[in-house]
């Protein structure tokens, strides 16, 4: 498929990435929650930009832009579309400039993990994405859920075809769509969501590719059990692993883990 990117090879050479986190005020702010979709969410929160501005926060979490059968967005299909439960393309650009303009990082949520297909494929499963761009056929699913592609590098999000990172064709489109959110639809900072689903070696591939300003990934340990029953203490539950820019850390991960 074509490279839908507009040149952003001049973008590369904005200020020290670093900076961004060395200077120790980074207040990341969740900007969305699991209703926001019924709210006319991209308008609602353009009002709100100056009020996180005030408040110190320097970069928000913002739900996945694209097009999504889930109405809160972790069900991508075409994800060059950003006409999503939370408004339409042109709310989200609005958004975004608002956002530049107070000096508040918008941050992605990145939903690569899995894809939901347009197509019947390899048994029967719509594990194909004709008629779409990034229009993958079989090979860019796992062979573990229903592709042609090979065993995941990861843990599987059942019920959906997972994303095979492991060919050069999916990693290079995706890598080609993450620049596009970065250098022309305006984000700036990107959350990996389900990272334990693909190896970190791909992520890392997709922040150099895409040089965002910041990233986080999505990241916990499994729940514990008493049977079947949950246990009321689950001690460490949940990671953040904050994939920076190599240059930054040496190509090393952070973790920065929460109870």
């Amino acid at each position: 498929m074509g490279n839908q990117t507009a040149g952003h090879e001049g973008n590369n050479q904005e200020a020290d990435i670093g900076a961004v986190i060395r200077n120790g005020k980074e207040v990341l702010f969740q900007a969305f929650n699991w209703e926001s979709h019924k709210h006319d969410w991209w308008r609602n929160l353009e009002k709100k930009v100056p009020d996180m501005a005030k408040s110190g926060f320097t970069s928000a979490w913002l739900p996945p832009p694209s097009n999504s059968f889930a109405s809160e967005g972790y069900l991508p299909q075409n994800l060059y579309s950003l006409n999503s439960a939370y408004g339409s393309e042109y709310l989200l650009k609005a958004l975004l400039h608002k956002m530049k303009q107070h000096r508040v990082r918008a941050m992605a949520d990145i939903v690569i993990n899995h894809r939901v297909g347009t197509t019947r494929g390899h048994g029967g499963m719509y594990n194909r994405y004709d008629g779409i761009p990034l229009s993958w056929d079989e090979r860019a699913v796992t062979s573990c859920t229903g592709g042609l592609g090979n065993q995941s590098t990861g843990d599987n999000f059942h019920g959906v075809p997972n994303i095979d990172h492991s060919q050069h064709f999916v990693r290079k489109d995706i890598t080609a769509w993450l620049q596009w959110l970065r250098y022309t639809i305006g984000f700036e900072d990107f959350r990996f969501d389900f990272a334990r689903g693909y190896s970190a070696k791909y992520v890392k591939e997709y922040i150099e590719g895409a040089k965002p300003k910041f990233a986080v990934g999505e990241y916990w340990d499994s729940c514990n059990y008493n049977g079947s029953y949950l246990e009321y203490n689950q001690g460490i539950l949940l990671a953040f692993l904050c994939l920076l820019c190599p240059r930054l850390i040496g190509g090393s991960y952070l973790i920065r883990f929460w109870t």
